[in-house]
């Protein structure tokens, strides 16, 4: 049985400690501290500042009102072993932290409060945290409000057709932020998927011949499976040797998208003879 993105990365990831420490930072420690040294949670500023004035506030009075409705406190008990509650979770809390930063660097200066502690962190957390899950924080400033999206949602099908989890992880991987300028990472994910893909070149062959054809030269003579950046050696190829780095990776990107081009386009094959079978059915009356 196919596994979600989800499953994979669940086996990988502790989400009950990564739910923990976004519940501690956002509700529990502090964020703010004001002249007086009286220290305020991120969900302490928002609800004197911020959640009266909120376009999304709906009817509801002020933010214990709001998380009531939610269900704020089955949702953090979720959230350390349900990815959905995790990304509702973060939903949550990212919504809070554009209020609060919005407000906060206002003309009235964030009513005479200063950051303090995780602030800053607590948004990389985030980020990093959907990431693993192919996810990003959609921001719209007009409608005051920040949704959780799928990122990619190519690289979440090819994801969930890999063979191994650990090969689903990567092709996900290869779009963190992180591997960015990381070509020797890329190179690697790069090769894990071309032996892949290896096997079912014959399949590929029959579906896409220019595309199989492409990505298999790019695999060969973009220094990748072969040293084809090494005087002397038999692979040698003197346009890749002096290409220079950011330019490889561009095209390290080009193939990988090439590959989760090919990978979907052979799912999509028992696809195409179900349509098939229900148009025979559909003209035949």
């Amino acid at each position: 049985m196919r596994k979600s993105i989800f499953d994979i990365v669940a086996e990988s990831v502790d989400m009950e400690s990564e739910a923990n420490r976004l519940i501690t930072m956002s509700s529990e420690e502090a964020v703010l501290v004001p002249s007086a040294f009286t220290y305020k949670t991120l969900f302490d500023y928002v609800d004197e500042y911020c959640f009266k004035e909120w376009v999304q506030r709906g009817h509801f009075v002020d933010v214990d009102d709001f998380l009531e409705a939610l269900g704020y406190e089955d949702l953090k008990e979720e959230a350390t072993h349900n990815v959905d509650a995790l990304l509702t979770l973060i939903e949550l809390i990212y919504n809070f932290w554009e209020l609060s930063h919005n407000q906060f660097n206002a003309g009235e200066k964030g009513h005479g409060l200063k950051w303090r502690g995780n602030y800053y962190h607590l948004r990389d957390v985030m980020d990093d945290v959907l990431s693993q899950y192919n996810h990003v924080a959609y921001i719209s400033e007009e409608q005051e409000c920040v949704l959780i999206v799928e990122d990619k949602a190519e690289v979440t099908a090819a994801a969930e057709i890999m063979p191994t989890p650990s090969l689903a992880v990567d092709v996900v991987r290869y779009n963190h932020r992180t591997l960015r300028g990381e070509v020797e990472l890329k190179k690697k994910i790069l090769l894990e998927m071309g032996a892949e893909l290896e096997a079912k070149r014959k399949k590929l062959h029959a579906i896409n011949s220019t595309l199989e054809n492409d990505i298999f030269f790019m695999l060969n003579n973009l220094n990748i499976r072969h040293n084809n950046k090494g005087k002397g050696d038999k692979n040698y190829k003197e346009y890749v040797a002096k290409m220079r780095k950011d330019r490889l990776e561009k095209w390290y990107d080009e193939l990988y998208q090439m590959l989760l081009l090919a990978f979907l386009l052979m799912d999509n094959t028992k696809r195409v003879e179900k349509v098939k079978e229900l148009k025979e059915k559909i003209n035949a009356n």
